[in-house]
């Protein structure tokens, strides 16, 4: 070992996992000091029940680890535990019961041995030094996601349970204090990627969050991405809607160099509804993102002038655009993450975004989409399920007929279309495609 070159050994060390680099390290003091830098994956999960702010920190303070990590996971995400147990029942019910019991019983009591070790680890808000440190020492990391919506345990059952929107528990107070702790630390990184999946929506329009979010405005400035789902609250009047919405366009301006922009607004006490959007009210009439080259938007209705000024001026640089996304559908169910314009069409907005998108080459639709006058025959209802996912990788047809509940709780057949003739019109020209009716007759 102590002749072989030192390039050799670390291509050895590429191909092994983290139990294999362990027990090579054992072998030699020269494999031991060449392997140190492999103890560690580029990729970090920290959640609470591990205690794993503590395990950061260490490995932040630590000369040889702290340039290992690159990309990080903080996995604040609880189960709301009625609601739980009700969905890992009926997704058990067709075993014997003797099989479900046994597997239930199982699933709760290591669900109850972890609530027990993260009640006595302290939050992540309480600690604000420890992880000011920690991200002041993560010298290389480049990628951060902050979810709410994966689950944190390594129980199986759990797995599918958290795949249900209303099993998902969010304490909005911790939640706030959580985040800002967070963006108080993230000053001290150079951060190229950011992602909320669940991002309490009223903490923009909160005086002392606001002013905390303006005073962390360097922790934006290098990034290139940003993908935010932001979460709104039960009650939330219109005034409140305009405060938050002006803060968070504030938030977006400290990023000018993105090229990567996602943005989704979900209501957990209402699936399917849209959060009314005014771009000009967001980012002013003039603002862009010189560098933007991929869009998404999901959740919202707009007016179909505003958003199609928001759009030209981003013509010279956007090449990928995509309008809605899954939203909170539960597995099985139709995409509800749609875009609404509540002023004009879709007809007259994709027909005139051909010439001000000239470096288009992707487009693609997801969801509910709705626009015109109700009770008008120009009225559109469109129900588009997905061609590829968020990283444009094609995915399998999942059919054109699905079971869908209405407004009474019935189950009715809808019939749902894919966007690719939409994008060939946007991007190669011709005719406006004739996409169908649907199944409730609505004209399309």
């Amino acid at each position: 070992m102590d002749v072989l070159p030192v390039e050799l050994l670390h291509l050895i060390f590429a191909y092994c996992d983290p139990d294999t680099t362990k027990t090579l390290r054992l072998v030699a003091s020269r494999l031991a000091d060449v392997g140190y830098e492999y103890l560690l994956r580029p990729h970090f999960t920290a959640v609470e029940w591990k205690d794993d702010v503590q395990r950061l920190h260490s490995i932040a303070t630590h000369p040889r680890l702290q340039r290992s990590i690159r990309s990080l996971t903080l996995n604040f995400a609880r189960i709301d535990e009625y609601n739980a147990r009700h969905a890992s029942f009926v997704h058990h019910w067709l075993q014997e019961p003797e099989e479900r019991n046994a597997i239930l019983q199982d699933a709760w009591m290591k669900y109850y041995a972890l609530e027990e070790r993260a009640h006595a680890v302290p939050a992540f808000h309480a600690r604000p030094a420890m992880v000011d440190e920690a991200f002041k020492g993560l010298s290389n990391l480049r990628e951060l996601e902050v979810t709410y919506t994966k689950c944190p345990y390594d129980i199986p059952v759990f797995d599918d349970v958290f795949q249900v929107r209303n099993c998902r528990k969010l304490d909005r107070t911790e939640a706030r204090q959580n985040i800002n702790a967070l963006v108080s630390a993230l000053r001290h990184t150079r951060l190229s990627s950011l992602s909320f999946d669940r991002l309490p929506l009223e903490l923009f329009k909160l005086a002392d969050d606001r002013r905390h979010w303006f005073d962390c405005a360097p922790a934006f400035a290098s990034l290139s991405r940003l993908d935010l789902v932001l979460d709104c609250p039960i009650v939330f009047l219109p005034h409140a809607q305009q405060r938050a919405i002006n803060g968070l366009g504030h938030v977006l301006q400290f990023a000018p160099n993105l090229t990567h922009l996602s943005l989704a607004v979900h209501a957990y006490n209402a699936p399917n509804q849209k959060f009314r959007l005014s771009f000009r009210a967001l980012l002013g009439p003039d603002f862009c993102f010189p560098k933007l080259t991929d869009l998404k938007l999901e959740g919202l209705t707009c007016a179909e002038d505003d958003l199609r000024a928001f759009l030209a001026r981003h013509g010279s640089t956007l090449e990928r655009l995509r309008l809605g996304g899954r939203g909170l559908a539960k597995p099985g169910e139709l995409s509800t993450g749609g875009v609404h314009l509540h002023q004009g069409t879709f007809r007259s907005l994709l027909g005139s975004l051909r010439t001000h998108l000239p470096r288009l080459k992707r487009f693609h639709m997801e969801g509910d989409m709705q626009g015109g006058e109700v009770m008008t025959s120009s009225r559109e209802l469109y129900k588009f399920h997905a061609v590829t996912d968020d990283n444009w990788a094609d995915v399998a047809a999942a059919g054109q007929e699905r079971r869908c509940p209405t407004a009474g709780g019935v189950m009715r057949r809808a019939r749902t279309i894919d966007s690719v003739a939409l994008e060939k019109f946007l991007v190669e020209g011709g005719p406006y495609p004739r996409l169908g009716a649907t199944a409730e007759g609505e004209q399309v």
